[in-house]
């Protein structure tokens, strides 16, 4: 009888991460769905849409700003990961950290970056105009398709980076090496030979580029301006301005399919890099400029370096700066108005909430958050780790499709279907935190199944024969070996919450404000400094999460994170 209630027990602890994702996340997308194209209002509502001029004219800007994004991070990722796998220099490590902080920013505050940078009255069209003693901006980068593209860059280029640098270092030289004594030039080797070689891991980052460039929403929200709408701002602006909810679930269902058929694709993809490409110890690297850099080499060299310290370091330095500064007579002094109207009470310009109360509110989701998604995400992990349990590769999809999904679509879902009883959640905190923990749960399974899997099983074993029941096995024996794992899970966790904007847009209430959404307003009441301050906060708090995952995180995993 007793060995009956533990198995019973142990098939509840199991089944609540499975319960909590079939209720919160599979039967709000499902309601989504039957309500899209689940009736023949729906299948009406799909055709109007297809044949509608302007969605026509929206899906052919979403498609073409993806090519064009996925193109730019390839064109900027490829010759980063080309030196950092190739060459040892001085940082080389510091720069190869840097490559992650695009993980680890809310998009809102790179729009603010950009906008600070790259505006009318940014850094560099002031810097143009005083040099060339202009009248008006040269350049007119901001409210662009030239700005979406940029910022997509940003974000995008460091995967393409990740994914090459990691198989280009571990790809042997002996196959150049062979080239070149054969007779051809280090062009033809390369071309002829290396990056047909490494063409399965940059098609594997520029696609999984074009899907988040694809689902790219607080972007084009803040830079797109009135002129440029992509599918998932259309989704917002037919759920929140429009109130069209029919529409709107019509047009994420839609948008639903084609993450999956892109997602789908990409994991095809990479089975196909997993098979094809041989890795082998890393590769001896040479010393920049250690010989036979020529006078042009090292000038575009330096170019390019600077372009990318521009694009990447330019508009995070410029936040920082400009949190802590404000115009006085024709310059600009030092100041801390903008923190000040962060922690102040009474500040709420627009915004309907004080910037002070979405920072509580952002750390109070966080938690909650971290806390849930962490147990259902190691629950899940140790299921996943059995080898000879059934249906685990049904188990791993259902798990991990959270990834797949588009946030914005899973904020409508969870928006529309929970707004009546048992559960109306709609339009309260527990809302924003289930649509958190969805998001987060696939990443901390990421962090702990590999650690799990590694776990020598005669450790567990020995303590089940000295008396050990499974629980206390689990406890004093896996769970410690895994605490980093643990511990980097629950900084993920922490971390996604925190910079979450696409679903917090949807969900939050004057009232319940996060951080990023706050940014937002901010930003749309052009009360810049406030908006700074809040960034840099932001900053702060999702580098120190990304410092604890640096520390502790498995190497296997920061090297294709």
């Amino acid at each position: 009888m007793t060995r009956a209630w533990t198995r019973l027990g142990r098939a509840a602890v199991f089944a609540l991460p499975l319960l909590f994702l079939g209720i919160f996340f599979y039967v709000p997308l499902g309601g989504l769905i039957v309500r899209g194209i689940g009736s023949p209002e729906g299948l009406t509502r799909v055709w109007e849409l297809v044949s509608d001029p302007y969605i026509q004219r929206v899906a052919r800007f979403t498609v073409v700003q993806a090519l064009l994004s996925t193109l730019a991070s390839v064109a900027i990722g490829l010759p980063l990961a080309y030196v950092l796998a190739t060459y040892r220099f001085p940082g080389q490590r510091l720069v190869r950290s840097l490559t992650i902080v695009p993980f680890t920013l809310p998009p809102i505050t790179v729009a603010l970056g950009f906008v600070l940078v790259f505006g009318n009255a940014g850094i560099v069209n002031e810097t143009l105009m005083a040099i060339f003693n202009l009248e008006r901006p040269p350049l007119s980068i901001l409210y662009s398709l030239t700005g979406i593209v940029m910022a997509h860059a940003f974000y995008n280029a460091p995967i393409v980076t990740r994914f090459t640098a990691a198989a280009w270092e571990r790809l042997s030289p002996s196959y150049e090496e062979t080239a070149r004594a054969l007779g051809a030039s280090p062009r033809r080797a390369f071309f002829n030979i290396t990056l047909p070689m490494l063409a399965p891991s940059v098609v594997s980052g520029a696609t999984l580029a074009f899907i988040y460039s694809f689902l790219s929403f607080p972007i084009v929200l803040a830079l797109g301006g009135a002129r440029f709408s992509t599918l998932e701002v259309e989704i917002y602006r037919q759920a929140i301005v429009g109130i069209n909810y029919g529409e709107a679930a019509t047009l994420a269902t839609l948008v639903l399919v084609i993450a999956l058929a892109f997602t789908v694709g990409y994991l095809a993809i990479e089975r196909r890099y997993a098979r094809q490409v041989r890795l082998e110890a890393p590769r001896p690297k040479r010393l920049l400029f250690s010989g036979g850099w020529t006078a042009l080499r090292r000038v575009g060299l330096y170019g390019f370096l600077a372009l990318s310290v521009l694009l990447f370091v330019g508009p995070m330095l410029a936040v920082l700066v400009d949190s802590v500064s404000k115009p006085w007579q024709n310059t600009v002094a030092f100041s801390l108005e903008g923190y000040r109207d962060v922690f102040a009470r009474g500040f709420s310009s627009l915004i309907g909430a004080s910037p002070l109360q979405s920072v509580i509110n952002s750390f109070s989701f966080a938690g909650v958050t971290m806390l849930v998604a962490l147990v259902c995400g190691t629950i899940i992990a140790f299921l996943l780790a059995q080898r000879r349990l059934r249906g685990r590769r049904a188990l791993e999809t259902l798990a991990m499709a959270p990834l797949a999904i588009s946030s914005v679509a899973l904020g409508l879902a969870l928006l529309r279907v929970f707004n009546r009883p048992p559960l109306d959640i709609s339009g309260t905190w527990v809302a924003i935190v289930v649509a958190h923990v969805a998001l987060a749960i696939p990443f901390v399974i990421r962090v702990l199944r590999p650690a799990l899997e590694r776990l020598e099983g005669n450790l567990t074993d020995a303590a089940r024969s000295l008396g050990a029941s499974p629980w206390r096995a689990t406890r004093d024996v896996r769970l410690p070996l895994i605490q980093g794992s643990l511990l980097t899970g629950a900084a993920f966790a922490f971390a996604i919450s925190i910079a979450e904007t696409s679903a917090t847009l949807m969900l939050a209430q004057p009232g319940l404000l996060t951080m990023p959404v706050a940014v937002y307003h901010l930003l749309a009441a052009r009360q810049f400094g406030a908006a700074s301050a809040m960034s840099v906060i932001m900053m702060a708090v999702l580098a120190l999460a990304f410092m604890v995952i640096d520390r502790f995180g498995d190497r296997t995993f920061r090297r294709y994170l």
